[in-house]
């Protein structure tokens, strides 16, 4: 037991950052787990402490093994940090879902790979910088979500008819005339029964334009099926 309270004693500042990286973690891993996203408090605090233990379990390795200019080994905290980012960077590639249409959580990677940052700069004993870049990631993450700042907004479009493609063309030539680019499309016609599947990725400018353009052609009965996704 004696032993246990000394190694406690001579680690202590060790200690203290891997119990800071966990809490600033968690108040990152609290805002995504509030928002009900995959990588939330559990994750957001693994990743921070982890990153934290490897940093703090170099600096312990060159301190017991007196690692100074003349030694022959080197081991330099930049090379283990920037080993930290790279894998974390695995980590967040698994949170981005691609589909066809639109791609999801590269909001959730990106706080995953800042909040590996928070850990290994904490794991250095930067506590005043640890602290400053969670405030600041907090106030990114709950403050810009809010700000009324206009987009552009892509609108899968999907169409559904029996007969020509002259109809997708006309469709086409009004939407183009009307302002909306057409950023992708997907066309399949079956030859025996001329049913004709077409989905348009339409690059909007304009919010609202996307409700006038799906009002528009449900009233056309020349199609059987309008939609978007």
């Amino acid at each position: 037991m004696d032993v246990f309270f000394d190694m406690v004693s001579r680690d202590g500042t060790f200690l203290v950052r891997l119990l800071v990286a966990m809490i600033l973690g968690g108040l990152v891993g609290m805002e995504r787990q509030t928002r009900g996203r995959a990588a939330g408090l559990r994750t957001n605090t693994l990743v921070c402490l982890g990153s934290a233990a490897i940093i703090v379990a170099f600096q312990k390795l060159s301190l017991e093994f007196n690692v100074g200019a003349e030694s022959a080994i080197r081991m330099d905290p930049a090379r283990a940090a920037a080993g930290v980012i790279t894998g974390i960077g695995f980590l967040g590639a698994g949170t981005i879902v691609k589909s066809k249409n639109f791609v999801r959580g590269l909001t959730t990677a990106a706080s995953i790979w800042v909040v590996s940052a928070i850990g290994v700069t904490t794991g250095l004993g930067e506590y005043v910088i640890a602290v400053v870049l969670t405030f600041l990631v907090l106030i990114a993450l709950y403050t810009l979500h809010h700000l009324p700042i206009s987009s552009d907004h892509y609108f899968p479009l999907r169409l559904k008819w029996t007969g020509g493609l002259d109809l997708l063309t006309e469709i086409t030539d009004q939407l183009q005339q009307e302002g909306v680019h057409i950023r992708n499309r997907s066309v399949t016609r079956q030859p025996k029964t001329g049913l004709c599947h077409v989905t348009l990725v339409l690059h909007i400018c304009k919010k609202g334009n996307d409700i006038e353009i799906l009002d528009r052609l449900q009233a056309d009965e020349r199609f059987d099926e309008v939609g978007w996704s």
